[in-house]
C-alpha cells in the first residue's frame, strides 16, 4: 500500500532524495508500483587504532569529506609491537559539524614494499566510535576489536 505525501517521510514534492552518501531512495509516490523502501543504515568507524603485530610499518589513513578533494590523508610510521590511534575528524559545513568516516587504511612495509589496503566499511556493522585492527607482515590486517 503507497501512503500519502503526509505518511512518506520523503515528498515534498516526490523526488528521489540522497539519504546518506552510498544509500539512495525514491518517493513511492514517484511510480505506480507499490513498494517498501529499506534504509540501510550507515556503515563507518570514527576512529581507527592500528597495531603493528610483528614488523615496523607505515600506515596511511583516508578520512572521506563532502568532496573527494577535501578528503585528508595521515600518515603514521609505527615500531614492531607500537599502536597508534587515527583520531575522529570533522568537516566545518557551516551551521554543523559531519563526522568525516575513516575510508580505508593502508601498510606498507619497508621503502619499496607493496601497499596493501582494507577498506573499514567491509568490518562495520554500524556507526563504531573506534575500530582496532593489528597488521602483519604477511600484509594484512585482521580486525581486533569493535567499540
Amino acid at each position: 500500500d503507497v501512503p500519502d505525501e503526509s505518511e512518506c517521510g520523503l515528498c515534498g514534492p516526490c523526488a528521489t532524495q540522497v539519504l546518506s552518501e552510498s544509500n539512495l531512495a525514491t518517493s513511492p509516490h514517484s511510480s505506480s508500483s507499490s513498494q517498501t523502501i529499506t534504509m540501510l543504515p550507515p556503515k563507518y568507524t570514527r576512529s581507527v587504532t592500528v597495531t603493528a603485530e610483528d614488523t615496523a610499518i607505515t600506515i596511511t589513513v583516508r578520512y572521506g569529506a563532502s568532496k573527494e578533494e577535501d578528503e585528508i590523508v595521515e600518515v603514521k610510521d609505527l615500531q614492531e609491537g607500537e599502536s597508534h590511534t587515527f583520531e575522529e575528524k570533522s568537516e566545518d559545513m557551516g551551521s554543523w559539524q559531519k563526522v568525516r568516516k575513516i575510508l580505508s587504511i593502508k601498510g606498507q612495509i619497508g621503502e619499496d614494499g607493496e601497499v596493501f589496503e582494507k577498506v573499514c566499511e567491509t568490518d562495520c556493522e554500524g556507526v563504531h566510535s573506534n575500530i582496532h585492527y593489528t597488521v602483519h607482515k604477511e600484509g594484512v590486517f585482521n580486525l581486533k576489536l569493535r567499540s
